[in-house]
């Protein structure tokens, strides 16, 4: 049995889109309050930039699935204990969600 894949342009622009280029370059600089406070507000957190780089606005916390809450509240307490290596993992993660919302599959 073979596998066709097709691989378009729309495809490519979906995958780039999902890059937090944001917040990766937030982590190169030694993590401060200012990053925390940054990071505890969910239209400004790690989430909060998938949302924009979506074209989408966040009106409710419950709009999100439960996955994408628990890798926000997660980034926080990275950035919490300065831990930016675990924090560019968890925005891996974020990245690689098919998708944020709950109300989408």
């Amino acid at each position: 049995m073979s596998v066709r894949v097709f691989y378009s342009q729309k495809t490519e622009q979906l995958i780039k889109k999902m890059e937090l280029k944001e917040w990766r370059a937030r982590l190169q600089d030694e993590l401060t309050q200012k990053h925390q406070d940054l990071s505890d507000n969910w239209k400004t957190c790690a989430l909060g930039e998938r949302v924009r780089t979506e074209g989408r606005d966040l009106k409710n916390l419950k709009e999100l699935s439960p996955e994408a809450i628990k890798l926000g509240y997660d980034f926080s307490v990275a950035l919490q204990e300065r831990n930016s290596d675990l924090a560019l993992e968890i925005i891996e993660k974020i990245e690689r969600l098919p998708t944020i919302w709950r109300d989408e599959v």
